[in-house]
């Protein structure tokens, strides 16, 4: 049995979703203040990686590593 890779009728389509309905005042690539390191060797800021949901963050910490952060735990500079 042959593979045919000529014959590719299906597009790929992606799985995520914008989130809508929920206006957030922070966008990707910001840096915000954390109220409260992950650890005392960590900074004190975190970069805005992406949304999750209406309350969540994937974020990068310097030297801590990349996390998730509910919206509670950081603020606007």
């Amino acid at each position: 049995m042959k593979l045919n890779l000529k014959q590719a009728d299906t597009e790929i389509q992606p799985q995520w979703q914008p989130i809508v309905g929920y206006p957030s005042e922070f966008e990707p690539s910001t840096w915000v203040q954390l109220w409260q390191q992950p650890n005392p060797y960590s900074h004190d800021e975190a970069l805005l990686l992406c949304q999750l949901g209406e309350d969540e963050w994937v974020a990068w910490i310097p030297d801590h590593g990349e996390t998730v952060l509910s919206r509670y735990q950081f603020f606007q500079r």
